[in-house]
C-alpha cells in the first residue's frame, strides 16, 4: 500500500505538469516536510506575472530580515513610493541570488515571490511553527521583522556589510560603513570635501514595533542617539528622519 500510494502520487503530479505545461507553469509537489496543504494543486510557480499594487496591500506580514536554512539571508521591505513589496535573497557569500515583488495571485489564492532575475513567480506558504516556504528558493526564519509584533530574534547583518555613499556619489560627503556583526560608523568630509572622519558609530538592532523603518543604529558616541533606517534593495538604503538614501558601492 505504502508504494500504491508512492506512485498514485507521481501520477496525479505528472498528470498536473502535463496539464500546465501548454501555459508554461510548473507544478512540483512540496517535500513531504513542508507542511503545505495545496489542496487545490495550485502550480508552485509560473512565468509572466502582472505587478498589480492593489494585490501587495496586505503583505507587510513578510517584512523584515529572514535567515536560510543554507545561512542565506532574505530581506523584504516596502518599495520607497510605497506601492510595492520587494524582496531581495542573498546567499552565504552575501551574493544576490533572486529580487523582486511579492504578490498576492487571486487566482491561486497564494502569495508569490516574483524573481526578476527569471522571470518566474514562486509561491509561498507558512507551516505551523511560522517557518516560511518559497517554492525552489527556499525555506526561512524571521530574525526581525517591521510588522507590529514581529521584531524577535537576532537579526543577521551580513547584508548590511560594506560602504555606503550619500546619494551614490563616490566623493559624498557623508560616508556609512557596517560589517557583519551590526557594527556601524558615520563618517563624514569637513566642509563636505577632503578625507572623511569618523563622526559617530555604535550598534545595529531592529527597529521598535512603531516604527515604520526596518532597523535601528544606536549610536554608543551620543546619549539617546539612533538613526532608523531601512534596506529597499540589496544596495540601497533609506537612512534618518529625513529619508536620506545611500548607495552600497564597491
Amino acid at each position: 500500500m505504502k508504494h500504491f500510494h508512492k506512485y498514485l502520487s507521481f501520477a496525479l503530479a505528472l498528470a498536473l505538469c502535463l496539464g500546465l505545461a501548454a501555459c508554461g507553469a510548473d507544478s512540483t509537489a512540496p517535500s513531504d516536510d513542508s507542511t503545505d496543504d495545496n489542496s487545490y494543486d495550485v502550480p508552485n510557480s509560473f512565468e509572466g506575472l502582472v505587478k498589480d499594487s492593489e494585490q501587495m496591500a496586505d503583505l507587510y506580514i513578510y517584512g523584515g530580515a529572514w535567515t536560510g536554512e543554507d545561512n542565506g539571508t532574505l530581506l523584504v521591505a516596502s518599495s520607497e513610493e510605497g506601492d510595492e513589496v520587494r524582496f531581495a535573497l542573498y546567499d552565504a557569500d552575501e551574493e544576490i541570488t533572486a529580487s523582486g515583488f511579492i504578490q498576492f495571485v487571486p487566482e491561486y489564492d497564494y502569495d508569490y515571490f516574483y524573481n526578476e532575475h527569471d522571470g518566474v513567480a514562486y509561491r509561498s506558504w507558512s507551516d505551523e511553527v511560522g517557518a516560511l516556504h518559497v517554492a525552489e528558493l527556499g525555506t526561512f526564519t524571521k530574525v526581525t521583522g517591521d510588522a507590529p509584533g514581529e521584531t524577535i530574534g537576532d537579526p543577521n547583518f551580513a547584508a548590511l556589510a560594506g560602504s555606503w555613499y550619500l546619494d551614490a556619489e563616490p566623493d559624498a560627503p557623508s560616508i556609512l560603513v557596517f560589517d557583519k556583526t551590526g557594527s556601524w560608523e558615520l563618517m563624514e568630509r569637513p566642509g563636505g570635501d577632503g578625507d572623511p572622519d569618523m563622526v559617530d558609530c555604535g550598534t545595529v538592532q531592529p527597529a521598535p514595533e512603531d516604527s515604520e523603518e526596518m532597523y535601528l543604529a544606536v549610536s554608543s558616541q551620543f546619549e539617546d542617539v539612533a538613526y532608523e533606517f531601512t534596506l529597499l534593495d540589496q544596495d540601497t538604503m533609506r537612512w534618518g528622519g529625513e529619508f536620506n538614501f545611500y548607495q552600497k558601492m564597491a
